[in-house]
């Protein structure tokens, strides 16, 4: 199941990303509630309140789509090479090993993931 994480500011409902869990959907809602300084749904931590605080709203908006484009970018290719058949040739080992190498390539590109979602 997917769940989608949205808020209105401004009287504009404002997509905040498609999430795998009702948590990561609630979690990101609450999130988004603090940066437009509404009280959120579950306490936040005083280390996230800070973190966040270093966001401008545009800024927290493509930080956390980013975070979980990347995120389904890691699981996709962990699908794909979970899906390969297991070949002891030198050939497939490297494939993999290319695999593994533009995995981490791409998550360098993309940033850090968030830590807290």
């Amino acid at each position: 199941m997917k769940w989608q994480a949205a808020i209105k500011v401004d009287k504009k409902q404002i997509h905040l990303g498609t999430v795998g869990s009702q948590e990561e959907a609630a979690r990101l809602y609450d999130r988004a509630a603090f940066m437009c300084g509404r009280e959120p749904n579950i306490e936040l931590p005083e280390e996230e309140k800070q973190e966040l605080r270093k966001f401008k709203w545009d800024e927290f908006l493509a930080y956390t789509r980013r975070s979980i484009t990347n995120k389904k970018y890691k699981r996709r290719l962990e699908v794909e090479a979970q899906k390969r058949p297991v070949s002891a040739t030198a050939n497939d080992e490297w494939d993999t090993k290319q695999v593994v190498r533009n995995s981490f390539s791409a998550s360098e590109e993309m940033g850090p993931d968030s830590s807290a979602s």
